[in-house]
């Protein structure tokens, strides 16, 4: 079987469903979604990862879950999160594949303790499948190496991203998106004994004078989108980038956050707020 992912949300959204398609089957991506943003994935990735026509179109893929299989069920606990009590699980558009996937789910987890190995391993192959332009990629070099570890991640989500739903915090569909300076602080402060650089982006550079302020005593690398790059090139940067950290503070509910954790082999200690 091919799956090919559509692409119908935001970058990491997307990510997780590649992911999980790649995990299990020849895959790949359709390039472009207009109606979303301006979303070229031919920016991004491999060539050999992209759908070019009808011709090379498999079966429809289209989640924003790392999916768990029926033959993992007995293995892997069912960790219940906010999305649980919207039904439609598992959370796969095209209910002709539903039948291969498990109603169990792990998303907005940040524990490896609580992924059995079968799923850990699987979901890491899929990652280790994705093959990355070189612009990207360049990027990722040029401002890691920079690094001294250990390394603090620092990902705001404010939920006021120019692509977010409109009134996105106002949303109460089970999941409740918010956004609060102190409790960042909070969370950011158990770790700053241990921090020897800073990496600080947000979905929003409105917030980033209040961090970089509450921040100045520490070596601290504020990640801004560059102008020789598209805003797709940034993102994926951004969360491989994050991915190479010890630990993070991140939003909970943040699909970015978790690509970021999982891109890192789930080895970063993570206090996820909200």
């Amino acid at each position: 079987m091919k799956f090919t992912v559509e692409i119908l949300s935001g970058l990491c959204n997307v990510l997780k469903s590649f992911i999980t398609a790649l995990s299990i089957a020849e895959t790949n991506i359709l390039p472009r979604f207009d109606a979303h943003f301006d979303a070229n994935y031919k920016e991004i990735l491999d060539d050999s990862l992209i759908c070019h026509g009808q011709d090379e179109f498999g079966e429809s893929f289209i989640s924003a879950r790392f999916l768990i299989l029926k033959s993992e069920e007995q293995d892997q606990p069912d960790l219940i999160n906010d999305a649980k009590s919207l039904g439609n699980h598992p959370n796969i558009t095209n209910k002709k594949l539903a039948h291969l996937f498990s109603t169990h789910s792990i998303d907005w987890f940040y524990d490896r303790k609580l992924i059995c190995d079968k799923v850990f391993n699987r979901i890491t192959s899929g990652i280790n499948k994705i093959k990355w332009r070189k612009e990207v990629l360049d990027e990722v070099d040029n401002i890691s190496k920079n690094f001294e570890y250990p390394l603090l991640a620092i990902q705001i989500r404010t939920w006021t991203h120019q692509f977010d739903p409109i009134n996105c915090t106002k949303i109460r569909d089970g999941v409740v998106r918010d956004y609060n300076f102190e409790t960042y602080k909070k969370a950011i402060d158990q770790f700053l004994p241990r921090a020897k650089t800073i990496f600080l982006t947000s979905d929003s550079d409105e917030v980033l004078p209040e961090y970089r302020n509450y921040l100045k005593d520490y070596n601290v690398i504020t990640y801004t989108k560059p102008a020789h790059m598209t805003q797709m090139q940034y993102s994926a940067a951004t969360m491989l980038i994050a991915s190479k950290c010890d630990m993070l503070v991140c939003s909970r509910l943040s699909t970015f956050a978790e690509c970021i954790w999982w891109f890192g082999g789930c080895k970063a200690e993570v206090i996820p707020v909200f």
